[in-house]
């Protein structure tokens, strides 16, 4: 095998590995407790807030089918484009990465309006424990990496 020829199979086999791998679904509820919002976590909710919450995602993630449907169509224009012979075509490659900003884009202002309308449910009290739980797990994820990085000091 030619070294071009080589270089050009690395980089497909690598194009469909990236492809592969943006193509995965993200981490759902099981993975960041209530629905990925980080915020949730240890706040108690009532009866009638944990139905609020339940339809706030139910509508978010309804909302979201169309933007993951469009990103699933941009991947497969990409991977047509990298098994394509011939030189790539770099303006379509271009215009994909700028429909995929605009995308992503997209889907982190439909997360953060979804935060906004949980944030909207819970009261002043739920929000200030939220808050102070937040903030001991950072003081403690701060002594985690001041001691983790004790070493490195030294070394600069």
């Amino acid at each position: 095998m030619s070294r071009s020829s080589f270089l050009i199979a690395a980089m497909t086999v690598g194009a469909l590995a990236v492809g592969q791998a943006h193509a995965q679904p993200p981490m759902g509820p099981h993975g960041c407790g209530h629905g990925g919002l980080p915020f949730l976590e240890g706040v108690n909710l009532t009866a009638k807030q944990k139905d609020s919450v339940k339809k706030i995602f139910k509508e978010g993630h309804e909302g979201m089918k169309a933007l993951h449907k469009q990103e699933h169509d941009l991947h497969d224009q990409f991977e047509a484009i990298m098994l394509t012979p011939g030189k790539v075509d770099q303006a379509k490659l271009d215009a994909l990465v700028t429909e995929q900003n605009a995308l992503d884009a997209k889907e982190n202002a439909a997360r953060q309006a979804t935060a906004v309308k949980v944030h909207d449910v819970l009261t002043a009290e739920q929000i200030s424990a939220a808050k102070d739980r937040h903030d001991r797990i950072r003081a403690l994820q701060d002594q985690i990496h001041a001691i983790e990085h004790a070493d490195s000091k030294g070394d600069e």
